[in-house]
């Protein structure tokens, strides 16, 4: 009976170092075969970078070769690959690109007159790109090069530059739909620069320039534009004193004027109000000369200068001005119309 329990346990023991071999042979299989799996995947990738480089697996590129007869230039491509398209621009132009097909390409363009630099660029059919600089100069070349349009903000102004490397002709621009404004340029000048007013809100702006051999550029931007606060003097109907009146949409920052050599600092309370009415100002006898700035919230600023006499001392008191609204930061002088007033020989004095 014993011996029957004791050889059971042995026999199981067998067996089971059996299942176990057979689990570790089958593990390796499964190792291997992944191994061999991933290495197949490898040489695939591989492969296809291979077929898209040449047989050594190095990415080859274009030769370009630049061919000059004075006014002309033939820019010729070769390649072991298809080419896709070639690219080219002179010196800060904008490109010009031209489709291909084959291992081969030649093209003949114009050589603009001068020293010039030919930029070339050639991409093949994986996207491979070859570039090349060329340095050309031809006594005899053409006007090709559109001029060069360039908007920048100054001063709160839109500055237009617009620049050509022959001559130009003239340029225009003009507001959405508006009618646009020309400037000619003068005779064999290679720039010409305006500065203009920035429309309120948000407006496009359209710029064409026009070179001396109808080279044609066309740019169109959005500006958005701030207006200027707006001061209205009026005058009294006796002439002896005048009313201020300042007013801009988003809040005025500050009122100050000079009348006669002598400045006024206007308090305008708490916050930013749109409109400021000032007491009337009185005028002194004789000769008078106000100049009032008022800044606004956003940084604009409008200036009013303007004058008008008053009363006179050998004779009955005159006035003469008209009620004048300024809303540009230039110069206003009033026109002077003759009034007798019943107020004789009073002296006016300043507030």
């Amino acid at each position: 009976m014993n011996q029957i329990l004791d050889y059971a346990p042995n026999n199981k023991s067998k067996k089971s170092g059996g299942s176990d071999k057979v689990v570790r042979v089958f593990a390796v299989i499964l190792i291997l075969f992944a191994i061999a799996l991933i290495g197949v995947v490898i040489y695939g990738m591989i492969a296809n970078k291979n077929e898209m480089n040449n047989e050594s697996g190095q990415i080859t590129y274009a030769s370009i070769a630049v061919e000059q007869q004075e006014a002309q230039v033939t820019i010729k491509v070769t390649h072991d690959k298809n080419i896709q398209k070639l690219v080219y621009s002179w010196n800060e132009s904008s490109e010009r690109s031209i489709k291909g097909s084959e291992k081969y390409m030649e093209e003949t363009i114009d050589v603009p007159a001068g020293d010039n630099t030919l930029h070339i660029k050639v991409i093949d059919q994986n996207g491979v790109e070859t570039t090349h600089d060329e340095e050309v100069s031809s006594e005899q070349g053409v006007d090709i090069i559109n001029p060069i349009i360039e908007l920048k903000v100054i001063d709160r102004k839109l500055q237009i530059k617009v620049t050509d490397e022959t001559a130009l002709d003239f340029m225009t621009y003009r507001w959405n739909e508006e009618e646009e404004e020309t400037v000619y340029a003068e005779e064999g000048s290679k720039e010409i620069v305006t500065d203009i007013e920035i429309l309120k809100g948000e407006n496009d702006l359209t710029v064409v320039a026009v070179d001396a051999s109808s080279n044609t550029t066309t740019e169109t931007k959005a500006f958005i534009g701030l207006t200027k606060p707006e001061i209205k003097v009026t005058l009294s109907q006796d002439g002896s004193s005048i009313d201020i009146q300042a007013t801009h949409e988003n809040g005025i920052e500050s009122v100050s004027y000079n009348l006669n050599n002598v400045n006024y600092n206007v308090d305008i309370g708490e916050g930013t109000p749109t409109n400021i009415q000032l007491p009337p100002q009185k005028l002194d006898v004789g000769y008078n000369r106000i100049i009032i700035t008022v800044k606004s919230v956003d940084g604009t600023e409008t200036t009013f200068d303007g004058e008008c006499n008053y009363g006179d001392a050998n004779s009955e008191n005159n006035s003469s001005a008209e009620n004048t609204t300024n809303t540009n930061d230039t110069s206003n002088t009033t026109n002077e119309t003759e009034n007798q007033t019943s107020n004789e020989g009073e002296e006016a004095s300043n507030e």
